[in-house]
């Protein structure tokens, strides 16, 4: 395949990639709420999804790994994810509800971190700009959000379940414009390696691997206090609604300009100090939000998510793709999906909001910290010797 239509074919994909996501968002409580479920009930569903990608991110993950087929694995998750969503919109009784919202995320969480690693590999392999293809997944969001915003003016709220589904069906038909690659074998294999469940968890054995897996959890998870409690802070500061999600929306649009540029960075500067630069963006915005600014500098601090999240995550996807073997990538990704999504994100959210409750304003000096113990754990990473699995020994341990 020409690199241009492979480049055509990975953006189309990444604008679907997060359209079910600009939906459920949103809206998926306010249809639990329709439901009957109380607020207790709701925060229970929200947070069993968040907990279950723990698990589910890294077993999808192994799979694509051991089976070589991670394209289709990402068809078939987000089919059954969208599968999950309209048996959802069958449901009634918060057992029910939550049973099949909690396994629709299991199908939906490996999805992504699939995707992303098969885009920016396939990206390096063919010379291709993975930030120009990743902006595209942005969009989607936004896409999502604006357009079943629109849609449930004119539909009932009971609808809005059945949305998300039709938007991670449509996610499940862009998966056939990608071209599902086995695995290849090496030039020393017979056959492709297996990928065993103790050949990701040697991965643990690097004692930088762990290390750079907690900096980057925690970068992304000091983010808990503005996704659970943002709005709600703003609006105790006086912000109309309108402006509150005019706040939102610049952090979103500052992520997207950040991957259109995003090609430059790499090779010039190494993956682990992008990291490093974003967790120290991470200081300075959640230092300077602690203390209430106005809203001339709430605005450029919305756009510093560029760099808090977009640019820790670029560094994070290039660190894993210079330093974790091919075979291993996936699951690699997985791990890093259920740590910083899963385990930290619901951990530091159950903490944000007694923080929250407590001190308003100034609890994002607790994500500031945060920030600055993942800028100090990668600086480790930075000055430790290149990490062992980097290297690719699957052809000794051949069964």
């Amino acid at each position: 395949m020409q690199p241009q239509a492979l480049n055509f074919r990975l953006c189309f994909y990444m604008s679907f990639l997060f359209l079910g996501l600009g939906v459920q968002l949103p809206f998926l409580p306010l249809w639990l709420a329709d439901r009957g479920l109380s607020t207790p009930g709701i925060a229970a569903v929200l947070s069993g999804q968040i907990i279950i990608r723990t698990f589910g991110a890294p077993l999808g993950t192994f799979l694509a790994d051991r089976y070589g087929r991670p394209i289709l694995l990402i068809r078939l998750g987000a089919f059954l994810c969208a599968a999950s969503y309209f048996l959802l919109s069958f449901m009634t009784g918060f057992t029910n509800i939550f049973l099949v919202a909690v396994l629709a995320s299991v199908f939906l969480s490996p999805v992504g971190p699939i995707a992303e690693n098969f885009a920016i590999v396939e990206s390096a392999r063919m010379g291709l700009d993975y930030g120009r293809q990743r902006l595209w997944a942005s969009v989607s969001f936004i896409l999502g959000t604006l357009i079943s915003g629109f849609a449930l003016e004119w539909l009932d709220t009971s609808k809005a379940v059945l949305l998300i589904a039709v938007s991670y069906a449509a996610l499940a038909a862009a998966g056939f414009v990608l071209p599902d690659r086995r695995r290849q074998k090496s030039k020393t294999e017979e056959a492709p390696a297996i990928v065993r469940p103790q050949d990701v968890l040697q991965l643990f054995r690097a004692r930088s691997f762990v290390i750079f897996l907690v900096a980057v959890s925690l970068a992304q998870g000091s983010h808990a206090l503005l996704y659970g409690f943002g709005s709600l802070h703003w609006e105790q500061l006086g912000h109309a609604k309108a402006m509150i999600g005019i706040l939102w929306g610049i952090g979103v649009c500052a992520e997207v300009v950040f991957f259109f540029f995003s090609g430059r960075l790499i090779p010039p500067f190494a993956p682990i100090s992008l990291i490093i630069a974003g967790c120290l963006a991470g200081v300075v915005r959640w230092t300077v939000t602690a203390f209430d600014p106005a809203l001339w500098l709430l605005m450029p601090l919305q756009a510093l998510h560029a760099l808090t999240f977009a640019l820790v995550h670029f560094g994070t996807l290039h660190f894993l793709m210079q330093n974790v073997p091919e075979r291993l990538r996936n699951s690699a990704q997985g791990l890093y999906a259920a740590c910083s999504a899963g385990l930290v994100m619901m951990l530091a959210t159950a903490l944000a909001g007694p923080l929250f409750d407590e001190f308003a304003g100034r609890a994002y000096l607790a994500m500031a910290a945060m920030s600055a113990l993942a800028a100090g754990l990668a600086f480790q990473v930075r000055i430790s010797p290149k990490a062992p699995e980097a290297r690719d020994t699957s052809s000794s341990r051949q069964s």
